[in-house]
């Protein structure tokens, strides 16, 4: 039942912000190995998380403990997203500070909006155009394309967002007994065999420094896919547009991590950038609460 958002938002934020100690972690490494590599990874032991969370879901027992699902290649496939995802984000924490990755990141729910679109049938009024132009607009004064300080790898955190939000759309077409941590274990496999081949063909691999290095890896692969699961169960416990005002603290978050780990401080760069694309999440989270409230009162 969805009606715990206390539960829910802790969920989601405890999820943010493993992810966030996820990007630490990348932005680390990232001098050393190349975002293929990293992405073999960071897959390949977020498979823990995964395991474990399956052998205590009681979908899963009710299933038979099944396996092999009824879209399994649709489920592999969708490791060719994740990889074009992690390959961009991966790449933007070289050139791009930590907390300004993290905020681009937060393009998620206009990209969402837009592909709910064509992929799910839902139509695009006046307050999705509002929120997505709000959106765009704050991506706009980030990027700042009229400045000399502009480069082309600040569209790399957007085309990670676009990643993302194409994965977590597509995940609404698997039927609703698969269970979640089957979900994102086929999504980790075919992402390790995408980047595995990329790294084979382009020779991306690098050889390990020292245990440590590995032992960062470890952490950065059960970080990413522990955090992933809490916030799709976080997503079970409450509908999703009350828990996203919740997850834009997450920016001020990353600021802290940055400066921390970093000494990075773009506050300059990031406003009023980030404001916009935080008013354009919320302009969604009012239309869908408004959406839902007219919808109980017709039941």
């Amino acid at each position: 039942m969805k009606n715990n958002l206390f539960l829910a938002v802790i969920l989601s934020l405890s999820g943010l912000f493993l992810l966030d100690c996820m990007g630490i972690a990348i932005k680390y490494l990232r001098n050393d190995y190349s975002a293929a590599q990293l992405s073999v990874f960071r897959n390949l032991f977020g498979m823990i998380p995964c395991f474990i969370a399956l052998y205590f879901s009681k979908d899963w027992y009710a299933s038979g403990k099944k396996i092999i699902i009824k879209r399994w290649k649709f489920g592999l496939l969708r490791g060719l997203i994740m990889t074009f995802a992690q390959m961009c984000l991966y790449t933007s924490y070289l050139y791009l500070p930590y907390a300004l990755v993290a905020t681009m990141e937060y393009t998620g729910p206009m990209m969402i909006t837009l592909l709910a679109i064509p992929l799910l049938g839902e139509k695009f009024g006046w307050y999705k155009s509002l929120a997505v132009f709000t959106g765009f607009v704050g991506i706009l004064f980030i990027m700042q394309p009229w400045s000399e300080s502009f480069n082309f790898f600040m569209l790399l955190p957007v085309m990670a967002a676009f990643g993302y939000s194409l994965a977590r759309v597509t995940a609404l077409n698997f039927t609703n007994d698969t269970p979640v941590p089957l979900i994102n274990l086929y999504a980790n496999i075919g992402t390790v065999i995408c980047s595995s081949l990329l790294v084979i063909f382009f020779n991306m691999w690098s050889d390990f420094k020292s245990f440590y290095d590995l032992f960062i890896l470890l952490i950065m692969g059960i970080c990413g896919g522990s955090g992933v699961l809490l916030l799709i169960y976080g997503s079970r416990k409450a509908e999703l547009s009350k828990i996203m005002p919740f997850d834009y603290i997450e920016i001020f978050f990353a600021l802290i991590l940055g400066w921390i780990f970093f000494r990075e401080w773009p506050v300059d760069q990031l406003l009023p950038g980030a404001l916009f694309i935080v008013a354009g999440g919320i302009i969604i989270y009012l239309r869908q609460n408004y959406y839902n409230i007219q919808r109980d009162r017709k039941v």
